[in-house]
C-alpha cells in the first residue's frame, strides 16, 4: 500500500511538471522492488522531463523486459530512443506498440513521431493520416498529422488539421503553437520554390540528429551570464585605472592592481570554463 501510494504521489508530480521531485521520490523504490514494472515507466517519463535520456531508455527497456510487449512501455522505450537519435529503433518500437493496439491513439502518434524525428516525412503522413481518420475525436493526432502534412508542403492541410484539434480540444497547446508557427512560416511563401524551401526547413527542425537532441541547461546558461558581467566589469577596471595611471598621473597602491588583475584573470577562467559546459 505504501509503494502504491508513492507511486500516486510521483505520477502527480510529473502531471504538475515536477520531473525532479518524481525521479527523486522513485529512485529509491525502484532500487527496492526492481521488478515495480509501474514505478520504472514512471521513472523513464521523469527522465525524459529532464533531459537524462540515456537514464530513461534504461528505465524504459527495464519496463518493458519486465512487460513484455507492453504497449506503455514500447512508448517510452521509442521516444528514449527519439530523443538519442536512434531511428531506426524507435520506429521499430513504436510500430510494435500500434501492433500490438491497433485502436490507441498514443502509439500510432508515437510512430508517426518517430518519423518525422527520422526524416522520414512521407511514411509518417501517411501512418498518421490513417491515425487521424480512425481517432478523429484526438486532438493530438491531429496535431501530428497536421504537421506531418506541412513538413510535405500542404499548409492549408496542415492549418486545418490544428483547426480540428483546437474544435476538439478547445485552447489545446500544441495546436495553438504549430498555428503560430504556421502562420509565421507562411509569411515567407511566396510561390512553389519558396514553399518547397519553407516545407523542407520546417520538416529539417522536426529531425532529431544522429547525436541525440541537446540537454538545455538553464543554470548553466545563468552562471554563464554571471561570469561574462563579472569578465566585464573587471575589464573596465582595469581599464579605468589604466586611464588613471598614464593620463592623470594618479599613483594606484599595487595592492589594489594584484586584486584587480587577480580578479580579472579568475572571471576570466570562469567564463571559460561555464561555456565549455553550455
Amino acid at each position: 500500500m505504501q509503494t502504491e501510494n508513492l507511486l500516486d504521489r510521483a505520477g502527480d508530480l510529473l502531471t504538475s511538471g515536477r520531473a525532479g521531485q518524481a525521479a527523486t521520490l522513485l529512485t529509491p523504490v525502484v532500487g527496492a522492488e526492481p521488478g515495480n514494472a509501474v514505478a520504472w515507466l514512471l521513472l523513464a517519463r521523469a527522465r525524459m522531463a529532464l533531459g537524462s535520456y540515456t537514464d530513461a531508455l534504461f528505465a524504459a527497456r527495464t519496463a518493458l523486459t519486465l512487460n513484455p510487449r507492453g504497449v506503455e512501455e514500447l512508448f517510452w522505450v521509442s521516444a528514449a530512443y527519439t530523443a538519442l537519435g536512434r531511428h531506426d529503433l524507435a520506429i521499430t518500437a513504436a510500430a510494435a506498440a500500434s501492433d500490438e493496439d491497433p485502436g490507441n491513439p498514443r502509439p500510432a502518434e508515437r510512430h508517426g513521431r518517430a518519423l518525422l524525428a527520422a526524416g522520414r516525412t512521407a511514411e509518417a503522413e501517411s501512418v498518421l493520416a490513417a491515425a487521424a481518420e480512425i481517432a478523429h475525436y484526438d486532438a493530438d493526432v491531429q496535431v501530428a498529422y497536421g504537421m506531418a502534412l506541412f513538413a510535405a508542403g500542404r499548409p492549408l492541410s496542415a492549418r486545418e488539421m490544428y483547426a480540428r484539434a483546437l474544435r476538439i480540444t478547445p485552447g489545446h497547446p500544441r495546436a495553438l503553437a504549430e498555428l503560430r508557427r504556421l502562420t509565421a512560416a507562411e509569411q515567407q511563401i511566396r510561390d512553389a520554390d519558396s514553399l518547397v524551401r519553407v516545407a523542407d526547413a520546417y520538416a529539417e527542425s522536426l529531425r532529431v540528429p544522429a547525436g541525440g537532441l541537446s540537454r538545455s541547461n538553464p543554470a548553466g546558461s545563468v552562471l554563464g551570464h554571471v561570469a561574462a558581467v563579472a569578465l566585464g566589469v573587471c575589464l573596465v577596471a582595469l581599464a579605468v585605472l589604466a586611464v588613471l595611471i598614464r593620463l592623470a598621473g594618479v599613483e594606484v597602491p599595487m595592492p589594489l592592481l594584484v586584486a584587480v588583475f587577480c580578479a580579472t584573470g579568475s572571471a576570466a577562467c570562469f567564463t571559460a570554463y561555464t561555456r565549455r559546459r553550455l
